[in-house]
C-alpha cells in the first residue's frame, strides 16, 4: 500500500513540472525574440557591410572547395594504389618462330619456338623474378641489390649475377640444361646449389633429381637464337629432337640398328628437306613424310616425318 502511494506522488511531481514546463514557455515571446535578434544582425550588417558580403561569398566558395578536395583525395589515393598493383605479361614463342623480349629492366630475352616466358609489368620487389618454359637465351642486366631469379619447373631456380646464359627447360623433357656463356650463375634446387663458370653446362635430371656438370661447346647451345642449328658431336637423337622443333613437325626415328651415329654440321636457310638429305650422306637412313588425315574436326595434326636408321 505504501509503495502505491509513493507512486502516485511520483506521479503528481511529474505532472506539476510539465505544467510549470509549459507556463514558462509560453511566457516566452517568441517572435519578439526573432525580431531582435534581426535587428542586431541588419546593424552588424550595415556596421561592416564588406566583412558580411565576404563572408557570405567565402561560404559559398567553401562548399565546393571542400566537395572538390575530397574527390580529388579520393582519386590520388586510388590512383597511387593502382600504380602499387603489378600486372603480369606472358610472351609466347610460336613454333619455328625465335622471339625477343626486352623486360622492364633492359634485361633481353630470347625465345626459342614453343617457349613461353612470364615476367611483372614492372620490377618493384628486392628480387626480379620471372618463369620460363621452354628454352630462352638471357643477357641479364646487373643489379647487386636486385638479384635476377628465373623460376623453372620441379622447384629449379637459376640465379643470375648480370650475365649471360642459356636455358633449355621444356616441360616435356626429363632433363633440364643451364649453359653459362660469361659471367656467373647459381643453379638451385631444394637440396644443392650449383655454381657454374664460364662454358659450363648443368644437367638437371628431373626424376634422379642429380646434377651432371660438363664443358661444352657455347655456339652449339646458343646458335638457335641467330637462327642457326649447330651441331657438335651430336646423336641422331638430339639432332632430330631440335630439327621437330625448329621446322615444327613430329620426326619419329626408327631403329633398325644400335650403332652409334655422331654429327657435326651447321644449318641455318636450309629447309627440312635438304637437311634429311645431308644426314643421309654421314649415317645410313632413309625417310618419308607420312599422309596427313583430316582430324574430327576438321583439322590437320602436324606433318610427321619417318626417319629409319638401318
Amino acid at each position: 500500500m505504501t509503495e502505491h502511494t509513493d507512486n502516485i506522488k511520483e506521479t503528481i511531481r511529474i505532472a506539476k513540472a510539465i505544467e510549470n514546463d509549459i507556463r514558462e514557455y509560453k511566457s516566452f515571446d517568441v517572435q519578439a525574440a526573432y525580431q531582435k535578434n534581426r535587428k542586431r544582425l541588419d546593424i552588424e550588417r550595415r556596421k561592416y557591410p564588406l566583412t558580411f558580403y565576404i563572408s557570405r561569398i567565402a561560404a559559398i566558395l567553401l562548399l565546393p572547395l571542400i566537395i572538390s578536395t575530397g574527390v580529388l583525395s579520393y582519386l590520388y589515393t586510388r590512383q597511387l594504389k593502382q600504380a602499387d598493383a603489378v600486372s603480369y605479361l606472358e610472351a609466347f614463342s610460336a613454333p619455328g618462330i625465335v622471339t625477343q623480349v626486352l623486360l622492364p629492366d633492359s634485361s633481353k630475352v630470347w625465345l626459342n619456338a614453343g617457349s613461353s616466358l612470364r615476367y611483372p609489368s614492372r620490377f618493384t620487389k628486392k628480387e626480379r623474378n620471372v618463369q620460363l618454359n621452354g628454352e630462352g637465351y638471357f643477357e641479364v642486366q646487373s643489379d647487386k641489390e636486385h638479384p635476377f631469379y628465373v623460376s623453372l619447373d620441379n622447384g629449379v631456380k637459376v640465379k643470375a649475377h648480370g650475365t649471360k646464359f642459356n636455358i633449355n627447360a621444356y616441360k616435356e623433357e626429363r632433363v633440364m640444361e643451364t649453359t653459362l656463356e660469361t659471367g656467373l650463375v647459381d643453379v638451385i634446387s631444394a637440396s644443392r646449389t650449383v655454381w657454374l663458370k664460364p662454358s659450363e653446362q648443368v644437367c638437371y635430371d628431373k626424376e634422379d633429381r642429380r646434377f651432371t656438370i660438363s664443358v661444352v661447346n657455347i655456339e652449339e647451345k646458343t646458335a638457335w637464337k641467330e637462327g642457326k642449328l649447330v651441331f657438335r658431336n651430336a646423336t641422331l637423337e638430339e639432332v632430330v629432337k631440335k630439327l621437330s622443333r625448329r621446322y615444327n613437325v613430329d620426326i619419329v626415328l626408327h631403329r633398325e640398328s644400335r650403332k652409334d651415329y655422331k654429327f657435326r654440321a651447321t644449318f641455318s636457310s636450309e629447309n627440312i628437306t635438304q637437311i634429311l638429305d645431308y644426314l643421309r650422306m654421314a649415317a645410313p637412313i632413309s625417310w618419308s613424310f607420312a599422309d596427313m588425315k583430316q582430324q574430327q574436326d576438321y583439322t590437320y595434326p602436324r606433318q610427321r616425318i619417318d626417319v629409319w636408321l638401318k
